[in-house]
């Protein structure tokens, strides 16, 4: 078994937790706090019941004023607020992106992207619910529902070994708004991504794998301007690809082609127009055609 430095990996999560720490400018204490209960929590099925946890001291009022003063929930935020709430989100990624390692068995960052539902049907007063897919197990039923909807972009790091379990972390995740679809948001999602010059796997050779809604024009184009990206997508199964027809140098010559005579008789074995039969001339086995 690997030996591990324990004081050393202490040492490390202590001062993960100190930059995550200084990431939020306001209610510190109490969004640390949220994080633990939140890591901590096995039964809690509500926003309201995490102040129950043991990791969370403080009362529910904490949570909701942590969430509205620390991340930008409100729509009516002015542009100054908003500045600070993405740069609050880029300073996140930058913590993040330091505890993965570089790719050692292959050339390249592997990222993944999709859209995740978060079904909202009876809670009328959400603001900015509207409908959305959900795929439905039952026959004949329209994949719908109404909630909101979740883009998702993760990094998938290397394997330490193969028996080793994989691991799929989150870098950036963007509530898709009724006014966007879930390939803007992701487009915008990667576009932060390429841009920072301060993460680890910028101008280095990134793989984005994507689902077949990924696989329009309008994002490949878009990523395309990335020259450091390959975006590996599903193509729908309605897709047609087209190609010009190959062009044949050598000129035709009259008459049938050898290769069409042998392509006939060889159907005609198969169709079994050929019988084998003795001829009277002759001991040899011959075929004659029918």
């Amino acid at each position: 078994m690997p030996k591990f430095n324990y004081n050393q990996l202490i040492t490390q999560f202590q001062d993960f937790r100190q930059k995550i720490y200084n990431c939020f400018e306001s209610c510190s204490d109490a969004c640390m706090n949220l994080l633990d209960a939140l890591a901590g929590n096995t039964g809690a099925n509500s926003i309201a019941e995490l102040s129950l946890n043991p990791l969370f001291p403080r009362s529910y009022n904490s949570i909701y004023k942590a969430i509205s003063e620390s991340f930008n929930t409100t729509s009516q935020d002015t542009s100054n607020k908003v500045e600070e709430a993405e740069e609050e989100k880029d300073n996140l990624i930058r913590v993040i992106s330091e505890l993965i390692d570089q790719p050692q068995k292959r050339p390249f960052y592997l990222f993944a992207t999709d859209t995740t539902p978060h079904p909202r049907p009876y809670a009328k007063t959400l603001a900015e619910r509207g409908y959305i897919y959900q795929p439905n197990t039952i026959k004949g039923n329209k994949p719908i529902n109404i909630g909101h909807s979740y883009s998702i972009l993760s990094i998938l790091p290397e394997k330490k070994n193969a028996n080793a379990a994989p691991w799929s972390i989150p870098i950036s995740g963007e509530r898709v708004s009724l006014d966007k679809s879930s390939v803007e948001v992701g487009s915008e999602q990667i576009q932060a991504l390429m841009c920072d010059s301060s993460l680890h796997w910028h101008e280095k050779l990134c793989v984005l794998v994507a689902d077949s809604a990924y696989s329009q024009r309008s994002f490949l184009f878009e990523q395309s301007k990335h020259q450091n990206l390959v975006i590996v997508a599903r193509c729908r199964s309605n897709r047609i690809f087209y190609q010009s027809p190959p062009v044949e140098e050598s000129k035709k010559k009259r008459g049938c082609p050898k290769n069409t005579v042998s392509g006939l008789i060889w159907l005609m074995l198969k169709l079994g127009i050929f019988r084998t039969r003795q001829h009277k001339h002759s001991r040899q086995l011959v075929r004659v055609a029918f």
